[in-house]
């Protein structure tokens, strides 16, 4: 019987009721107290989890933005070149297919300009290989319509610089790629700003003349 008024009085100590405080606050005593301790850290515990959630998602999310901006407006302006209205692919022509730039620029060893391919040079192999292909469909209505290709120019050179393709190609004995870059990898021709430093130090490099009115600018 004590054991039992012992424990009685054991239970009634533990799970004492609520009061007021002097503050206007609840008390609670024994373990109505611990656990009240417990939910306040472990809702404190779960909205730190959901900020610290929350912010790892939003960081997520800011860098697949900052990478979709990147690769729609900045990469392509850095490593394309412009889209021309046909397609024409240097890498599968002059990459895949080994074909020589003279074929396609005819005057590059023996004028001015390296030239364009006319519309009929490009069927003179197409007229049998992919003949359906969209892009040569396109080319050939204007082939048939007498309607001037207007290609996307990609080389610049200043008005007061007098250039030729024939004294590099045919005495400097210099590669295409050195002015042009590696045009059988790419597929898409990038813009190349010429640069007097750029000229000057090749004519430096190849013992050539760097008068001024001798060379470019007569």
């Amino acid at each position: 019987m004590e054991k039992l008024r012992a424990v009685a009085r054991e239970r009634v100590n533990h799970w004492r009721p609520e009061r007021e405080s002097p503050f206007g606050l609840r008390v609670f005593h024994g373990c109505e107290n611990e656990r009240l301790r417990d939910e306040m850290a472990e809702n404190g515990e779960d909205r730190t989890y959901s900020r610290k959630k929350w912010y790892g998602w939003s960081g997520v999310a800011v860098l697949l933005i900052g990478v979709m901006l990147f690769l729609y407006y900045v990469y392509p302006t850095q490593d394309i070149g412009p889209q021309q209205p046909i397609f024409f692919s240097h890498r599968v022509h002059a990459g895949v297919k080994e074909i020589n730039c003279r074929f396609c620029h005819p005057y590059v060893d023996r004028g001015r300009h390296a030239g364009l391919p006319t519309m009929e040079k490009c069927f003179y192999c197409h007229k049998y290989i992919i003949t359906e292909h969209p892009q040569l469909v396109k080319e050939k209505q204007r082939l048939e319509s007498k309607s001037p290709v207007p290609w996307v120019r990609i080389y610049y050179t200043p008005d007061f610089v007098k250039f030729k393709h024939q004294p590099h190609i045919v005495w400097g004995k210099i590669d295409c790629t050195v002015c042009h870059g590696p045009v059988s990898t790419m597929d898409r021709l990038r813009p190349i700003d010429f640069q007097m430093k750029f000229c000057i130090g090749c004519h430096k490099k190849m013992n050539a003349q760097t008068d001024c009115y001798l060379t470019c600018h007569h």
